[in-house]
């Protein structure tokens, strides 16, 4: 997994995913997401899925860690632009609105 992260001027950070967000690359976005809320200090932090090709049990626990680390800094967080497989599993696990729905810190 490949993850891309972006500054705005306005206290936003989006990080971006491209690949597998599994038990392989779990504890990579698990790394980044503590890194970039110690770094930047954001107000906001959205992790963008469009590029999550497969997202398992581990992926979405990962997401829910990152959703309550951004709450332990501070931040606002919410999980944008899931769709395909990724999108299906945030639905059965019932975590598609509370993750897409912007939550504050």
């Amino acid at each position: 997994m490949i993850i891309t992260a972006h500054r705005d001027t306005g206290g936003q950070t989006r990080l971006e995913l491209d690949g597998a967000l599994d038990m392989g690359t779990a504890g990579t976005l698990d790394d980044q997401v503590a890194r970039t809320l110690v770094d930047t200090r954001p107000h906001r932090l959205i992790v963008d899925v469009t590029g999550v090709d497969f997202c398992d049990s581990s992926g979405i626990h990962a997401l829910v860690r990152a959703r309550d680390t951004a709450h332990r800094h501070g931040a606002a967080f919410a999980v944008h632009n899931p769709v395909g497989i990724t999108r299906r599993t945030l639905e059965i696990a019932g975590l598609l609105g509370p993750l897409t729905t912007l939550s504050s810190g």
